[in-house]
């Protein structure tokens, strides 16, 4: 929490506070979806990786239940895209064109098909409808790997030609940072 309040503070361009507007925004659609299949959270946690929802205990869900709750998310995120987007168009402010703008990102980038990201949530609930856990785990973690390599080469493609510009560079060795301490953790 200290990290998001510096960020806010040091901001001056206001795109730190777009981009809690646009977590909060995306993290409401998993919260909904929750309450709508019957299993609101117990807490929220929140850690330098994000958000964390924990469920009460006992509860139990489908895997066709866990895949919309982890699809919600970047479902949200594309939804509030779409209307702040038409905002955008019909007012022509800046606020609402850069909070379009955090909102497709988070959407694109949380729906990539990664272990711990809502993307690879959603692949390894639907893929539980099928096969056993264990089977799904190595499942996701290859088709992990198979999207971190090109986004990884992109990043250093983009740092060679550039040689400033490492930020798709950081993406990938987050999501591999992410992959890596979150490993074998679903739902």
């Amino acid at each position: 929490m200290a990290l998001v309040t510096l960020s806010l503070f040091l901001d001056r361009s206001g795109m730190a506070g777009i981009g809690l507007v646009a977590v909060i925004l995306h993290e409401s659609g998993h919260l909904l979806m929750m309450s709508l299949v019957g299993t609101p959270p117990e807490r929220l946690s929140m850690s330098l990786f994000g958000l964390e929802i924990c469920q009460k205990s006992g509860s139990c869900r489908t895997y066709h239940q866990d895949a919309w709750i982890a699809a919600a998310g970047p479902l949200a995120s594309l939804f509030f895209f779409v209307l702040c987007w038409i905002g955008y168009e019909l007012t022509s402010s800046l606020y609402l064109a850069n909070l379009a703008a955090a909102n497709l990102m988070l959407a694109l980038l949380n729906g990539l098909p990664v272990g711990p990201l809502d993307g690879g949530q959603t692949l390894y609930a639907l893929l539980c409808k099928k096969y056993p856990a264990e089977t799904c785990e190595k499942i996701v973690e290859v088709v992990s790997f198979f999207v971190i390599l090109p986004v990884a080469l992109a990043g250093f493609l983009v740092l060679l030609q550039s040689r400033y510009n490492f930020s798709l560079l950081i993406v990938s060795g987050y999501l591999m940072l992410m992959l890596l301490l979150k490993k074998g953790r679903y739902f």
